[in-house]
């Protein structure tokens, strides 16, 4: 559990679309795990066919399936993308859902937004997203500095689930390690996922010994597209864990291109980690 008293609740962003409860459920039993309060911010959907969130009947919900958990709510009448990283600043945890209507916006919507912007690690929680016990936890791994803190929130949150955890590089260039003495663009694949496991290893060696009551899978893979690749992946995953590793000064851009096809695409829930989150 992260001790900074500043990040002291677990937010909901509701909003009347489909994956109002997933969310909700999700940050309920975060709540619990953490030992946080939760906080939930309701608005109308913006779509005008969608029926305003009952507020109360959620938190009816909640105090029913989670009796004890301290819980409190607030209908807000400005855009909620905008309440929610607003509020982010003082959590410890942000879950939004998204709606399924990737076909019409295939780089998201709001919980793109969301996810740049949040002042914390930030959950998006897809509509129809299946509950699947046991499944474990997907760490996607650039090896690069910026990845500790989503290796942090990895390995804890795999040990409150009491799950394993799955840590996937996805490398599309040609490591150095592997390079052949002859042709600078012939190097031995087999070679090439050796090296990149050692790396991964190295990377996780700390964390593991952190939290050695979580059983750690590794998986080097080659693609040239890393992204699709980790999106296939998540699909065996409980929760999927990528940081955000900013490129950008503005917009979605604060994403990569990995964590924002993720968000923006994947069947489960997926945790972004900015860099300067301190698990």
């Amino acid at each position: 559990m992260n001790d900074n008293p500043t990040q002291r609740v677990v937010i909901a962003g509701i909003d009347g679309s489909d994956p109002v409860l997933a969310a909700v459920d999700l940050a309920a039993a975060e709540a619990r795990r953490r030992r946080l309060p939760l906080r939930l911010l309701a608005t109308a959907a913006r779509d005008d066919a969608a029926a305003p969130t009952d507020l109360t009947a959620v938190l009816r919900r909640v105090s029913t399936t989670w009796p004890g958990l301290p819980t409190s709510g607030q209908t807000v009448t400005g855009a909620l993308a905008e309440e929610v990283i607003d509020a982010s600043r003082g959590a410890g945890l942000v879950v939004i859902g998204r709606p399924d209507r990737r076909a019409h916006h295939p780089l998201g919507g709001d919980e793109v937004r969301i996810a740049a912007h949040s002042q914390c690690p930030t959950v998006v929680v897809p509509a129809g997203a299946p509950v699947i016990p046991d499944a474990p936890v997907l760490l996607g791994v650039g090896i690069v500095p910026d990845d500790e803190p989503a290796i942090g929130f990895a390995f804890e949150t795999a040990s409150l689930w009491r799950v394993p955890l799955l840590a996937v590089h996805v490398w599309s260039g040609i490591p150095s390690a592997a390079v052949g003495k002859v042709s600078p663009f012939a190097y031995d694949l087999h070679r090439a996922q050796a090296a990149a496991d050692a790396m991964l290893a190295d990377q996780l060696a700390g964390w593991a010994e952190k939290f050695p009551d979580v059983r750690v899978d590794r998986m080097p893979l080659y693609d040239v597209n890393p992204a699709q690749t980790l999106l296939d992946a998540s699909a065996m995953a409980g929760l999927v864990v990528v940081g955000a590793h900013r490129r950008d000064l503005g917009g979605s851009q604060l994403l990569g291109t990995v964590s924002r096809t993720l968000v923006a695409s994947a069947s489960r829930p997926v945790a972004v980690i900015h860099p300067a989150y301190h698990p």
